[in-house]
């Protein structure tokens, strides 16, 4: 009997490590869809299936106690239409508590996160608002504070990038700086963000830039309204790609039908890259989902992106037609 008692004992004490941390959340999602791609900016005029943001990941949080805990996250995109391959998403590991979250690694900046739900199509290969504003960056080598909800209504959201990964970095702890604040209660959504010295697209600039977003978004029962305006730069300092400056503004809103949400959205962008050459770009995308479950969706969506260009580069006219279906696991 003692000896039962015995090996009862050392069991417990093995296995009392091993239930102090929680264990791990895995976590995916799948969207994959077939487009329909007539691209003058490009020149391809084609069928495609794309793999739009598909991702894998692991994360967790560890209790440490004395109101601490250890957070982290590492995830992976798919090229889920292709045999082969996975690319770096959101990576960090950080420290939790009242005051808030501070963490290390590769995420995206406050100035992304910032736009909540004003995107709705958001994600997508060709009509993801990446495509035609600059600022939807995933910073490398972040150090970040997340503040936690303040009146159960506002966060604050700061990214401090040393100059190891700016062009024309000057080393310091903070050559590029991502912060916002969000106001998010009762339906309604607002959120003020910034970068300062950020590495930023599209059209795969090689400047860092300057930039500030205003975001409000309202959900009124079925019926969601969005809007955000935007204004970018080079940044003074680091214009080795010469003037270009942005201003745009877009508008969004969902309708949802029981299962059914249509959804649309209009945005226009303005680029001036100084000595009469400009871009005046102009998004217009409608679409429809149909949610089977919470976790999947099939959708349908159809989009215009036009540049009008006064300088040497021609105009152009790019429309794509999308037929998808989406899962999360």
């Amino acid at each position: 009997m003692n000896r039962k008692l015995l090996a009862l004992a050392v069991t417990a004490a093995l296995a009392a490590p091993l239930t102090a941390q929680a264990a791990p959340t895995v976590y995916g999602l799948l969207n994959l869809s077939v487009d329909m791609v007539d691209q003058e900016s490009t020149g391809d005029d084609e069928w495609q299936v794309n793999s739009n943001s598909s991702r894998l990941g692991v994360k967790g949080e560890e209790d440490l106690g004395n109101k601490y805990s250890a957070v982290y996250k590492a995830e992976f995109g798919v090229d889920a239409d292709e045999v082969s391959g996975l690319t770096g998403r959101d990576r960090y590991l950080g420290l939790k508590s009242t005051w808030g979250t501070v963490k290390l690694g590769a995420f995206d900046s406050a100035l992304k996160t910032a736009q909540g739900n004003v995107d709705q199509f958001n994600d997508m290969t060709f009509t993801d608002m990446g495509n035609y504003f600059a600022g939807e960056n995933r910073m490398a080598n972040v150090i970040g504070y997340e503040s936690p909800k303040i009146a159960d209504a506002v966060t604050i959201k700061v990214n401090l990038q040393p100059g190891e990964d700016t062009a024309g970095g000057n080393d310091s702890p903070a050559d590029g700086i991502s912060a916002s604040v969000a106001y998010d209660a009762a339906g309604l959504y607002l959120a003020l963000a910034m970068d300062s010295g950020v590495s930023s697209g599209p059209f795969n600039d090689v400047t860092n830039r300057d930039a500030v977003r205003l975001v409000a978004t309202y959900t009124m029962d079925a019926l969601q309204l969005g809007a955000m305006l935007q204004t970018s730069e080079n940044s003074d300092d680091l214009a080795a790609g010469g003037q270009d400056d942005e201003e745009g503004v877009l508008v969004s809103a969902a309708f949802t039908m029981g299962k059914n949400v249509l959804k649309g959205q209009v945005a226009m962008v303005n680029r001036d890259f100084g000595g009469g050459a400009e871009a005046d770009g102009m998004f217009v995308g409608v679409g429809a989902d149909h949610n089977f479950t919470d976790m999947t969706k099939a959708y349908a969506q159809i989009s215009m992106l036009s540049a009008d260009n006064a300088g040497a580069a021609a105009d152009t006219d790019d429309t794509v037609l999308t037929v998808g279906m989406q899962t999360k696991f």
